[in-house]
Formats: C-alpha cells, sequence, structure tokens
C-alpha cells in the first residue's frame, strides 16, 4: 500500500476521527486519502486558516485525551500551523502534525516553498525541532513507520508534546510495507503511563496523613492523566481541601464544600489567605508552579511544606525544592494512595467550610489618549478619547450599563451543564475565571502556554468535534481576539456545531490598555482600533442563517438574549456580543494593591456601580 494510505488507514483504525488543516499542493495527497479511505471515521475538518488548525487539534487532544491531528503543507502553510503546535509544546499537548513538504527532486535547488535550510531557505528541521518534542523529515520510505511510531510514542509519553512528520511530495505514492503489529494496537495501549516508585507514593502518603491542615492544588496533569478521577476519590475520601489552577479550573467540582477556589494571578483572595493563614502542606498535582500559579501565593510557599507529584518535574521551576518528590502519572498515584486508605487506618479530618470570597470589581481610570495620529492632516491634534463609553466617569455606572463583572454572573447561570467552557486571553478571561464556577461535567481551557488572542475561538470546535450528544460549548473571547481568529466561527458554522461565542467588545485590547493605564501613566498606543460589530462580521459568514446573532448592551438585554439561545437555538451556533459600557480593572492580582476590597459569595457587595449580590 502507498504511504500515505497506510498513515490514513492508521489514523482511521486508531479512531482519531479528525485531522484538522488547509489542503495545498504538498499535503493534498493526504486530503484525498482521507476522502478514499476515511470510512466516516476519519474526516478532514477545513479550517479558515492552519493557525486555527492547530488550536483546534491541541484542543480536541486536551478535552478527549487523545491525540491531535494538524496538517499543512508547505511554505506559508507550513509557518501558520507552527503558532498552535508552538503552544502544544508549551502546554504539554500530545499533537500530530503532518507537514507537506517540496519534492525531493527539487528541494534545495530552487523548489517553490522550499525550506531546506540552503542559503536563503527556511531550515524546517530546525524550525520544528525547536517547538515539538521530536522532528524528522522522512527522505526513504523504509522510514517511514519507524519514523511514524516514535513520532507518536514520544508525543504521548512523559511530559506530552507535539510531534512533526515533514514529509516530500513525491513520497506520498511510495509503496511502504504493510503496518508493522504493534501498531495494530489500539493507541493508547501503544503507550504506557509513566508509572510512579512505590517508595515514593508510600512517602507521599505518609507525608499527607501527617499533615495537619493539607492542601491539594490540582492542575492540568490531573484531567489529562491516566485516572483523573482517582485524584478527586482521595481528596473527598481524606477530606483534604483541594485549589485548582488557571489552566484546569474543572479538575475539580467546583461545587463540592472541599473545593476552596482558584490559585493564581486571578484567583479568589479566599484560597489564597488559607494557603497562607491555615495550611501546612501543599500537595501540588500535574502542575510546575509556573509564575501564573505561584504570584499571589509565593510567600505562603516559603512558609510551608511542598510536595510535587506529577510527569513534569522540572525543578528549575518551583520556589523550592520539594520535600516530597513522586515522579509520575498522577493518576496511578492516587490509584495506589486510594487502596492504601482502603487498607489502613487514618485520622479522620472534618470536612471544612470556608467562606468564598472574591475581589470587588472596580472601575478602571478614564482613557485619555487615542491609538490615531498624533496630528491629522491639517495639524490639528488628535489627542482626546478614543471611544467616550468606554472612559470611567465620576458619577456611579447607570443600572442600564453593562460591565464585564455584571455579564459573568449572569452567564453563570448559562453555562451548559454538559460540554466545554473556554476562555481566551485577556481581562474577560481572568474576569470568567475568578467568578464562574464550572459545572462538574463541563471542562474548562485556557491556554496559557503561550498565551496567544484568538485560540478559544478555534480551539472550542476542536473542543466539541466528537463531544457526546446534548454537550454545548461556550467561549469567553474579546474583541481583539476575535479580530484575529474570528473567522474560524465559519468552521463552526459549516459543522452546526453548539458553541456560543461570548464577545465582549470594548474596542481595544483590555488587558493591554489596562497595563498602559497602570504603568504608563495612561499613555494608550497600539491597543485601540475603531468601532466595529462583531455580530455583524458573523452574520456575514452565514449567508444561510445557521447562526444566532444578539448585540446586548445592559444586563436586562444579555439575560434575555442569554434565555432566547438556550431556549430556542442551543442546538447551533451563536455570537453574543457585549458592548460594554465602561472599563473595569480585572480581578488580576498584578493589577491589584495588597489590600484590595474583598467581599463573600452570597453578601451584597458595593461597588462603584451600587450594591448587587452576587448569585453563583
Amino acid at each position: 500500500m502507498k504511504l500515505v494510505d497506510e498513515l490514513t488507514t492508521l489514523l482511521r483504525d486508531w479512531e482519531l476521527r479528525y485531522v484538522f488543516g488547509v489542503s495545498g499542493a504538498n499535503i493534498e495527497h493526504l486530503h484525498d486519502s482521507i476522502h478514499r479511505l476515511g470510512q466516516g471515521r476519519l474526516k478532514s475538518v477545513l479550517a479558515k486558516s492552519e493557525i486555527g488548525a492547530s488550536f483546534m487539534a491541541d484542543c480536541r487532544a486536551r478535552v478527549h485525551k487523545t491525540l491531535g491531528v494538524c496538517c499543512a503543507t508547505s511554505g506559508g502553510g507550513m509557518m501558520n500551523l507552527a503558532v498552535g503546535v508552538a503552544e502544544s509544546f508549551a502546554d504539554g499537548v500530545p499533537v500530530l502534525a503532518i507537514v507537506g513538504q517540496p519534492p525531493r527532486t527539487l528541494e534545495g535547488r530552487g523548489a517553490f516553498q522550499d525550506s531546506s535550510g540552503n542559503p536563503g531557505t527556511v531550515d524546517g528541521v530546525r524550525l520544528w525541532s525547536s517547538i515539538s518534542k521530536f522532528c524528522v523529515k522522512i527522505t526513504d520510505p523504509a522510514e517511514f513507520w519507524p519514523a511514524l511510531r516514535q513520532a507518536v510514542r514520544v508525543a504521548m509519553s512523559g511530559r506530552p508534546g507535539p510531534s512533526v512528520l515533514l514529509i516530500p511530495r513525491d513520497l506520498y505514492d511510495q509503496p511502504v510495507d504493510a503496518r508493522p503489529g504493534d501498531l495494530d494496537r489500539p493507541l493508547r495501549e501503544c503507550v504506557q503511563p509513566a508509572l510512579a516508585a512505590n517508595r515514593d507514593i508510600e512517602r507521599l502518603y505518609e507525608y499527607v496523613m501527617a499533615a495537619d491542615a493539607p492542601v491539594f492544588l490540582f492542575g492540568a496533569g490531573v484531567e489529562r492523566s491516566h485516572h483523573g478521577g482517582a485524584a478527586v476519590q482521595f481528596a473527598r475520601a481524606a477530606n483534604i481541601p483541594v485549589c485548582t489552577t488557571l489552566s484546569s479550573k474543572g479538575a475539580f467540582p467546583n461545587t463540592d464544600p472541599l473545593y476552596l477556589g482558584l490559585i493564581g494571578v486571578a484567583g479568589e483572595p479566599s484560597a489564597h489567605r488559607y494557603l497562607a493563614e491555615e495550611a501546612d502542606l501543599l500537595v501540588a498535582v500535574g502542575t510546575s508552579l509556573d509564575v501564573m500559579t505561584r504570584h499571589p501565593i509565593a510567600a505562603s510557599l516559603e512558609q510551608i511544606s511542598l510536595a510535587v507529584v506529577g510527569i513534569d518535574v522540572d525543578q528549575n521551576l518551583w520556589p523550592k525544592a520539594p520535600d516530597v518528590l513522586v515522579p509520575g502519572d498522577a493518576g496511578h498515584v492516587f490509584e495506589e494512595m486510594l487502596e492504601m486508605l482502603r487498607t489502613r487506618t487514618f485520622r479522620q479530618r472534618e470536612p471544612i467550610e470556608r467562606p468564598v470570597e472574591r475581589y470587588v470589581p472596580r472601575l478602571a481610570a478614564p482613557i485619555r489618549t487615542s491609538s490615531r495620529r498624533a496630528a491629522t492632516e491639517n495639524g490639528e491634534s488628535d489627542e482626546k478619547p478614543f471611544r467616550a463609553p468606554h472612559s470611567r466617569a465620576s458619577v456611579a455606572v447607570a443600572a442600564n450599563e453593562l460591565l464585564q463583572s455584571t455579564a459573568v454572573e449572569i452567564l453563570q447561570s448559562y453555562l451548559p451543564s454538559r460540554g466545554h467552557v473556554l476562555f481566551d486571553a485577556g481581562n474577560c478571561a481572568a474576569a470568567g475565571l475568578h467568578a464562574l464556577r464550572i459545572p462538574s461535567d463541563v471542562t474548562a481551557t485556557i491556554a496559557l502556554g503561550m498565551g496567544g488572542m484568538g485560540y478559544a475561538i478555534a480551539a472550542a470546535v476542536g473542543a466539541q468535534l466528537g463531544s457526546a450528544a446534548g454537550a454545548r460549548t461556550v467561549v469567553l473571547c474579546g474583541d481583539g481576539a476575535y479580530l484575529m481568529q474570528g473567522m474560524e466561527i465559519h468552521t463552526a458554522i459549516e459543522y452546526r456545531l453548539p458553541i456560543l461565542y461570548v464577545v465582549f467588545n470594548n474596542g481595544m485590547h483590555g488587558m493591554c490598555v489596562t497595563r498602559q493605564q497602570l504603568y504608563f501613566e495612561g499613555r494608550i498606543e497600539c491597543s485601540q482600533y475603531p468601532p466595529f460589530s462583531a455580530a455583524g462580521v458573523a452574520r456575514g459568514l452565514d449567508p444561510e442563517a445557521v447562526l444566532w446573532t444578539r448585540t446586548v448592551a445592559s444586563p436586562f438585554e444579555l439575560t434575555d438574549a442569554l434565555h432566547e439561545y438556550d431556549q430556542a437555538f442551543s442546538e447551533g451556533p451563536g455570537v453574543l456580543e457585549l458592548m460594554l459600557g465602561r472599563e473595569e480593572i480585572p480581578p488580576f492580582t498584578p493589577f491589584l494593591p495588597n489590600d484590595a476590597e474583598t467581599y463573600r459569595v452570597g453578601e451584597s457587595r458595593k461597588t462603584e456601580s451600587g450594591p448587587t449580590i452576587w448569585q453563583s
């Protein structure tokens, strides 16, 4: 059988289901093979750009615990695909990227889109090797099976990540040997989880049981582990409170009494305070304690014991050397710990109930300058507020004016009961992560590896495709992210996916403006743009009226729109555009003073907009 057909049938038989990409001269053989041999079990998904395709593959791998697959042709297609593959590399997500290359007879000899590394050309192998765990250019048909086997095993072993196969166009039609027997097994059987040593697990168990006030911090490694539910079961059985990181808010049921809340730069002050005042041991599971996580708890980490569990055990990332280190798959570790709990006597801890506290929303300072040229053609100054509705006045916010914090509060009641929630980069993500409680059968995803804008818009397609019947997806994104990747909504329309895109439209890159307000004396540059209609753009993508769209500018309009979508349109895609009245400082600890005002959830809170009640 031809190389390309062996590749297609293997991806099909491994039930990977989707190959995300954009076709082109040096990848078209793969798409033709999928057309001929996919049998409805392996399908091509045409993204609007290779960037979007790589984001889709990344998120499919994250939420469905599988190997994401994406592809691109050479040249510009290859360079676009690198954006999302770099995200997968930085965040430890298993992806297989298949990249077409010019024919071997032309490579290095003036080929179109040459990436041989010869003078004046991109070096494709060096490029991809810097953003992947494994990269190989196949130059002979005999290399195909060893290269593919290695690529998949490396992508899914240890700390996961992307693998890249560079395949010259003329090799697709070359015959290769029949599939090796070891690759006939299901994909998961081809890769064994990294098992921790029994002595390390035993020491961790004893350390946890001896602590007076241990706390678990669950990261993405819990959800992606061999059996992530084991960690949740252990925490519940032992009555040990749990926090989660920004990248994995749904790793522990958010409504469980043991859930203390989110830790990190958008975390909840009550969770941070518990670590500072009551905990004596933090067990970091599936998280490297990067700066986004440890920034607000750095002082607490110096005072308490630290244990670390997971496959990503790079000690250079930790603020101090762990007292206990357990390298290995978190699911396996807690399966063993559960067995110890069942067979040994242990101290029964009383369940704790701690009030949840969050930061009181605060209006931002007035925006003084615009992003337009400082002078017009006639020499007149253009230094004036760019969009007056977003400037903070000295009066209280009107009751019918929509603020980011109010919108997030209202959204809580309309999250799906099954499916996915995705947060894009920026202020709206900080507000959403800070305040939302994720339902128990819903995944929560944010890309913090490279942190690129627009990830969630495309990634939602990868999350929703292949989800169980009745699952829905909600995306929280800003208008800046929408301008970058909004065309991928066309892909959601094509497949009639139940994805609701909630676009926070404030006419600016909100977090950049916030930083310029705080750190650059309010000089706003390269962060604002003229008004546009996100809903209007979306309607232009949909001449057949598959897409539901609304634009709202008040809390009442938002509630009505969400109710309408929920009751009548939630089986298809939607774009809900929120026209924000004024800017708020996001609940992002680097932007807040140490004594920032907080409130208890469920109690009245007084803000610059007057008293209100948080109902989550």
